[in-house]
C-alpha cells in the first residue's frame, strides 16, 4: 500500500512510501481509507512537537480520515463490510472523560498509533462510528478532529442554546465547524478574521455579525458594543497571547471559554482576578469520545451540516499540505483524496 511514513523528524523525514498492507487483530477491522484531513496537530508531529519518551518510528501520521470496512478481525461483531465509518482520533476513548493513557498512547498518528495517510488502516473496532449518509468521503475524513473539537466547544462546555451569543475566533476547520453548531442550536455568531473575504464568507455560512481584528485591535470592545455590554456566552479562542487576554474582556460573567488550539504560550495568571471576579470557565478541548462523535454525526444528518473543505490533494501531495497547515490561509480544511 502507499502511505506516507515518517522516519525521523522534519519534512526531510516525511516519505511517501510502498508498505505492507496491515492485518485486522482480535477486535479490530480493516479500513481501506477513502480520505484523511489535515490538521496543524499533523504539522507539529512531524517537526516532533510531540516527542515522547516511547514513540513509533517508521510511523504514518495523521489524525483525521474516512475509511470503508474492508475485513473484519476476530470476535468483532456490529460491522459488516462496507460500511464507511470514522476511525475515532483517540481510540479507545468510548465515553465519559479520558484516562491518562489513552491520551498518551492511543492517538491516531503518534506518539505510538499509526494514521490516517495511507491506503489502509487498521482501528480497534470500539472505536469507530458510521458516517453520515449526506457526507462525501472528503467531507466525513474532517469530522473526527476538526469536528468533534468544536462540537465539545458547542454543546459540552458552552450548553449553547437559543438567545446565547458565542463568538468565533477564526475561518479554519474547527471554526467553521462551530459556527454551524452555533447556528444549528440557534445562537447568535460573532465570528473574527483578518480577511475581509474570508469575512464576508463566514456571513454566507451564517456568522450574524463579522469583525476584521487587524482594523480593530481591542476587538472585545466590539463584542461588547454587540451584546449591549454583557458579552459573549461563549468564546471559542485559539489559545494566543493576544487572543486570550482580549477573549477575557469579552466573554460575560459566568461565561465560558473554550480554547482549541495552542498558537502561542498564554499567561493566564494576569488575568486571575477577572476570571475569579467574573465567574468565567476555561475549557481546553481537543477531540472527544466515541459517544460524543456519534452524537455530533446523529446532528450533523439531521441539521444537513457539511463541513467546508477549501483544498484537496493526493496522498502523494500530502507532505505539501501537512507542511501548509500553520499558515492556516485557508477557509475550511485541507484534505487528501486517497
Amino acid at each position: 500500500m502507499k502511505a506516507l511514513q515518517l522516519d525521523g523528524v522534519g519534512f526531510d523525514q516525511l516519505h511517501y512510501v510502498d508498505r505492507d498492507v496491515p492485518r485486522p487483530g482480535a477486535g479490530e477491522v480493516l479500513l481501506k481509507m477513502r480520505a484523511a484531513s489535515v490538521g496543524l496537530r499533523d504539522y507539529k508531529v512531524v517537526n516532533g512537537a510531540y516527542a515522547a519518551a516511547e514513540q513509533t518510528r517508521p510511523l504514518i501520521p495523521g489524525g483525521e480520515g474516512m475509511g470503508e470496512i474492508v475485513e473484519l478481525g476476530a470476535d468483532v461483531v456490529g460491522l459488516k463490510t462496507g460500511e464507511r465509518v470514522n476511525p475515532v482520533y483517540v481510540q479507545g476513548w468510548l465515553s465519559g472523560k479520558p484516562h491518562p493513557d489513552l491520551i498518551a498512547r492511543n492517538t491516531l498518528g503518534g506518539p505510538l498509533l499509526h494514521g490516517t495517510f495511507a491506503e489502509y488502516l487498521c482501528t480497534r473496532a470500539d472505536s469507530v462510528v458510521a458516517v453520515p449518509a449526506h457526507l462525501s468521503d472528503l467531507e466525513a475524513a474532517t469530522l473526527p478532529f476538526a469536528g468533534l473539537t468544536a462540537w465539545r466547544a458547542i454543546v459540552e462546555h458552552g450548553a449553547i442554546k437559543s438567545g446565547d451569543v458565542v463568538l468565533i475566533q477564526g475561518s479554519g476547520g474547527i471554526p467553521l465547524f462551530a459556527l454551524q453548531f452555533a447556528k444549528q442550536f440557534g445562537a447568535t455568531v460573532i465570528l473574527s478574521s483578518k480577511s475581509d473575504d474570508k469575512l464576508e464568507r463566514a456571513r454566507a455560512l451564517g456568522a450574524d455579525h463579522v469583525i476584521n481584528y487587524m482594523r480593530t485591535p481591542e476587538w472585545s470592545r466590539a463584542v461588547l458594543d454587540l451584546t449591549d455590554g454583557l458579552g459573549a456566552d461563549l468564546v471559542m479562542d485559539p489559545g494566543g497571547t493576544v487572543t486570550l487576554s482580549q477573549s477575557i474582556r469579552a466573554v460575560r460573567p459566568g461565561g465560558v471559554i473554550s480554547v482549541f488550539n495552542a498558537l502561542s504560550t498564554a499567561d493566564v495568571s494576569v488575568y486571575l482576578p477577572y476570571l475569579l471576579g467574573h465567574n468565567v470557565a476555561v475549557h481546553g478541548v481537543n477531540a472527544g469520545s466515541r459517544d460524543a462523535h456519534r452524537a455530533m454525526a446523529h446532528a450533523m444528518g439531521i441539521g444537513g451540516i457539511r463541513p467546508v473543505i477549501e483544498s484537496v490533494v493526493s496522498l502523494e501531495q500530502g507532505a505539501d499540505a501537512i507542511a501548509r497547515a500553520p499558515k492556516a490561509e485557508q477557509f475550511g480544511k485541507a484534505c487528501i483524496q486517497i
